[in-house]
Order: C-alpha cells, then sequence, then structure tokens
C-alpha cells in the first residue's frame, strides 16, 4: 500500500516510567502497523532504544530518529520517532516523578502541534499518570481536558470500544456522587447529539444509539428512582423529535448485551464504571479509547501506566495495536466497516 493511502499518526510514548514505551515497541516489533498507517512516535528514542535491547528486540526493530514526520521512513522493522530527549537517568522504570510527568505532556503537546498543523491524521496516546503531571505542574486531569482545552473544545467524550460494544460515557472522572448530579436532561441529550453526530460523519446514515438508565430495573416507573423519567427519559424524546434513532432508557443489566450482539450501534453510559466495565469484562485487552467532540481524531490505549509492571517485560501490548489499528480505520474511513 502506498504512502498516500496510510495516514500518517502521531503516537505520543506516555510516561517514560511506565509501560508505554515498552507496549509501543512491542507493537511495532509484532504487529504490522505499517500495512494500516505510517506510525511516528513521538519521544524519547534513547529510552526506546534500551527497551528495544532490554525486549530482545535489536535484531528486528531499529529506532531512527527524524525531525519532521516527512523523514520518515514507515517500513517494517523501523521505528521512526520524533526525538524530544527528555527522559535523564533519573527517570526509572515503575518510579513516579515530575520529570517524567513533563516528559509524557511534552509528547502530547508536540503531537497536538502536528495534529493542528495538519502534518498528521490522527494521534494515539500511550498512557500519562495524573500525579506524574499534576507535580510537573499540569492541572488537567488527563488526555482528554488537556485536549479540550488546547483545542477549545469543551464538549467531548469518551468513547470505549471493544468489537462491536461501543461505550459513550456521560462523564468519566467524577465521583460516583458527582456524576450522578451532572445526568440532566441536557447534558444526557449533548451526549446523545455527540454520538449520533461522530458516527454520521463515520459513514452511518442512521446511528442506532442507546440510552442506559441509572437505576435498577430503569427505575421501576419510579419507584426506585426517578432520574429516567425526569431526565434520562426525557432527553431520549428530544433526540427522537429530532431524528435520531434513539432508544431508552435501558436497564443497564441488558443494554451491553443488546449491543454486544449488533442491535446498538452505541451506548450512551450514565457514569465512568457502568462503561467501563462491561467493555473492559467483554474484551480487556483489545479495548480502546475513542475520543469524540475534538477536531482532531484521538484514540488511546484503554489502560493506565502500570508502574507495577513497568520494566519487567511482561506489558500486552494488545490495546496498543488496537488503537493504532482504530485510529488508521477512522482516519481512512473504513472503521465502521471493519468493527
Amino acid at each position: 500500500m502506498g504512502s498516500s493511502n496510510r495516514p500518517l499518526l502521531a503516537c505520543t510514548m506516555g510516561d517514560p516510567a511506565g509501560i508505554g514505551p515498552e507496549v509501543l515497541v512491542k507493537a511495532f516489533a509484532s504487529a504490522p502497523l505499517h500495512e494500516w498507517c505510517r506510525p511516528l512516535v513521538v519521544g524519547d528514542a534513547h529510552c526506546l532504544e534500551q527497551v528495544v535491547h532490554s525486549l530482545d528486540a535489536a535484531s528486528r526493530l531499529v529506532v531512527r530518529s527524524v525531525n519532521e514526520p516527512d523523514d520518515g521512513v514507515y517500513g517494517p522493522g523501523v521505528l521512526d520517532v520524533i526525538d524530544l530527549a527528555n527522559v535523564s537517568s533519573n527517570v526509572r522504570a515503575g518510579e513516579l516523578s515530575a520529570e517524567a510527568g513533563a516528559a509524557a505532556m511534552a509528547y502530547v503537546l508536540r503531537a497536538l502541534d502536528l495534529a493542528r498543523a495538519g502534518e498528521v491524521a490522527g494521534i494515539v496516546t500511550a498512557p500519562i499518570n495524573k500525579e506524574a503531571t499534576q507535580l510537573a505542574g499540569y492541572k488537567d486531569m488527563g488526555h482528554m481536558e488537556l485536549f479540550g482545552r488546547v483545542l477549545n473544545a469543551p464538549e467531548q467524550a469518551t468513547m470505549l470500544v471493544s468489537g462491536k460494544l461501543r461505550t459513550v460515557h456521560l462523564s468519566t472522572h467524577y465521583s460516583l456522587r458527582e456524576a450522578l448530579d451532572r445526568i440532566t436532561r441536557e447534558r444526557v441529550l449533548s451526549r446523545i447529539q455527540l454520538a449520533d453526530h461522530h458516527f454520521r460523519s463515520w459513514g452511518l446514515a442512521q446511528p442506532r444509539i442507546a440510552v442506559s438508565a441509572i437505576n435498577p430495573h430503569g427505575g421501576e416507573g419510579g419507584h426506585l428512582g426517578r432520574e429516567e423519567i425526569e431526565e434520562i427519559g426525557p432527553a431520549v424524546e428530544a433526540a427522537r423529535a429530532a431524528g435520531i434513532a434513539a432508544t431508552g432508557p435501558l436497564p443497564a443489566d441488558s443494554v451491553f448485551v443488546r449491543a454486544m450482539r449488533g442491535e446498538f450501534d452505541a451506548v450512551v453510559a450514565m457514569f465512568h464504571d457502568q462503561g467501563h466495565i462491561p467493555v473492559k469484562v467483554h474484551g480487556f485487552e483489545e479495548s480502546v479509547s475513542v475520543a469524540l467532540g475534538l477536531p482532531i481524531v484521538r484514540t488511546s490505549v484503554d489502560h493506565g501506566t502500570a508502574f507495577d509492571i513497568a520494566g519487567q517485560g511482561i506489558a500486552d501490548p494488545t490495546s496498543t495495536i488496537e488503537a493504532i489499528r482504530t485510529a488508521a480505520q477512522i482516519c481512512a474511513g473504513t472503521w465502521l466497516a471493519q468493527a
């Protein structure tokens, strides 16, 4: 496949003390990434070279520093990297530090610069550690908050994907108490509209959007809670009146199974764990995160920095591989045909 048919993706290295460098190296060494896209890592070349040698991948993978995206080779056996050279010997695998947090954010910001300049088609992010980035002086709770601020995109959402199960979250990084307070007609309707907009942009003429209830059995007509009657249900009706194929509120103990079977294209979940748990149970290693509401394509691994196993060579690269594959397919306009 020619380079013009393969989207160029910026893949950030993540926290250098976490498993990000390892899973990236393993992905490049074991998967046909270059058949799907032109993957360009934004990170620290020396750190990546150390991982290559520690994994005994030196015979089949060369780390190659480039200055600009156009300088990349983007072929098998080559890991092209824009080298920010910002990881010193003070950064140790599995150890929290401000230096590692600052390095991780520098990769994301450089990737954002490339995307805004139109030099890459999308971004794939390896995990950052929120405590480390806050030690480095960043107040954003995570990637999405940073992207929303830098890109001036206040209406954004996380969608987790594993096969045909795709969950769009009403809220993510809030306590359960705060998440419940955020279930309003306006916010639920906005999430339904956001999901519908993106799926239409990806090629579906009439996306089928399911909306989860929050209370057991969908509230049992108000006997087990009134959120479905007062907030969620009216939002679904408003979406339907606007021509969106929305269904709900549906009991959370069945709606995700129905989506797995292909009945719905996406499910709007009411809070973090309601959406995360079914996706991770359905396919923990394969699950990835897709950002909605941003003016760029961005996917991410669906795991953290895993400091407890960093540097041990045992991290699973499957989510990284799937995040790169998904971003490549979205950019090429083939994603939903592949799911």
